[in-house]
Parts: C-alpha cells; structure tokens; sequence
C-alpha cells in the first residue's frame, strides 16, 4: 500500500477545497453543475473499481478495520442508496415541475442558498467520500 503523508494530504484538500469553491459558484440544475458532481462521482468509482482489481498496487491506502466484516450491513446500505437513486433518477427523468416531483437534490438546493454555505457542503461531501472510498 501506497504511504499518505501530511503533504499529500494536504493537497488533497486543497484540490478538494478548490473544486468545492468553483463547484459552489455553478446554477443548480445545469450543465456545469452536473459536471460538478460528475467528476468527482466518476473519481469516485473508477477508484472502487481499480482497487477491487489491484489492491496492492495503486495509489490509496485503505484505512485498517476496526471491527470484523458484518455479514450482511452491505446489503442494507446497497439496499437503501439503490432506493435513494432510484427516487432520484426517476424524478429527475419525470420532467414534470419540480415542486410536483422533488428530487433530494432539489430539496437540498433550500440549505445551500448562499455560495459560502454551498462550498462547506459541498466540501464536507467530498471529503466523506475520501473516507468512504478508503474503507
């Protein structure tokens, strides 16, 4: 495994903080603004694929389990991200107004109003997804 050490740590953040301030000043519902989430989503699961495929050999450290393998956690989890991009996806493509058909996007849009508040968000989903993806 791959050593992170402060420096590249903190790179990592300010990368992560960088592109949380110019995801931040994008219109919600538009091109830019699913770019915005897409790169990070596609970073995100390209790096699941690649370690699944060589574990010893790239560039993440997995950070050490603290408790045994559950038998069957991972299924619930599957289970309720599925149901939430299904709800997603299937208002998103409805095409009716939004207030009708709110997707969770849309009803988080009210939290992050001011672009201050957006970017922290923003932020702190990028990061827990650092997290999630070194598990």
């Amino acid at each position: 495994m791959a050593s992170h050490g402060p420096t590249t740590t903190l790179v990592g953040a300010l990368v992560a903080a960088t592109f949380a301030a110019w995801a931040s000043g994008t219109k919600p519902f538009t091109t830019p603004a699913d770019i915005a989430v897409s790169i990070p989503s596609a970073v995100f699961a390209a790096a699941l694929v690649l370690e699944r495929r060589w574990p010893d050999r790239g560039p993440w450290q997995r950070l050490p389990v603290a408790r045994p393998e559950s038998d069957g956690g991972g299924v619930l989890w599957l289970g309720i991200i599925a149901l939430l991009v299904g709800v997603e996806l299937a208002s998103y493509f409805h095409g009716g107004p939004r207030v009708d058909y709110p997707t969770l996007s849309s009803g988080i849009d009210a939290l992050f109003a001011h672009r201050e508040a957006k970017a922290a968000g923003f932020f702190a989903w990028l990061t827990i997804g650092w997290f999630l993806a070194r598990r």
